[in-house]
């Protein structure tokens, strides 16, 4: 008799930790003009949230970047954002909220060698019913000594307008030592596309983006 008394308990005790737990959503991202809707990464929210991805991931990544994706509320009918082709980013899940970590390849190394660099974060989260974000840039990244300072300011003083320059370099190192707090060089980064135009529809986009960075890293937390 204990016997069977013991076997229902186990019974019950199954059912009811069955029944507190929350099953993990699955479904497609909402329908846009960015990407598919087939998901292909799915992340779960012990609050019973579910997020899902619909893009390109780079399968050789380690941890596993992302690119030209969107995300989606599990029932909802429109798409959170879209983060484009020039972003690479990971996700995570960290108590209930998402981090969409943005890798930028920044000339941060010795010799000024580019390295994936965190520039910023943001967190997806929910209050209720509604989607709620915050984006903060990454004010840890390493600045440039006064001899690195130097040798930007130098490169981009001895450069000709219209001279065959690696435009790109100089235009990513210009904004790595305007955000290491150096005024002459945040002037001559301003004044690029006069020095060096014509420059190609690839450097421009490129420096574009370069400029909306720079206004996430002057805005105040």
């Amino acid at each position: 008799m204990k016997r069977h008394y013991l076997v229902l308990a186990l019974i019950i005790l199954t059912c009811l930790t069955a029944y507190g737990q929350k099953s993990k959503v699955s479904c497609d991202c909402a329908k846009s003009m960015y990407a598919g809707t087939k998901a292909d990464t799915t992340f779960h929210m012990s609050n019973g949230k579910t997020i899902v991805l619909c893009g390109y991931k780079n399968p050789e990544s380690n941890p596993t970047d992302y690119s030209e994706f969107i995300l989606s509320v599990c029932g909802q009918d429109t798409i959170i954002d879209f983060w484009g082709a020039l972003k690479t980013c990971r996700l995570k899940v960290s108590k209930d909220t998402l981090l969409v970590q943005e890798i930028e390849s920044l000339p941060l190394g010795k010799n000024f060698k580019y390295i994936p660099t965190h520039w910023s974060t943001e967190k997806i989260y929910f209050k209720g019913q509604k989607t709620l974000r915050k984006l903060f840039v990454n004010r840890q990244i390493r600045k440039y000594s006064q001899d690195e300072i130097s040798q930007v300011l130098k490169t981009v003083e001895n450069a000709k307008k219209g001279q065959d320059v690696d435009k790109e370099q100089i235009e990513y190192r210009l904004f790595i030592a305007t955000i290491s707090g150096n005024k002459t060089a945040r002037q001559y980064f301003t004044e690029y596309m006069t020095k060096f135009y014509p420059v190609g529809a690839a450097d421009e986009e490129q420096y574009d983006y370069l400029v909306k960075m720079l206004k996430l890293w002057d805005k105040k937390a």
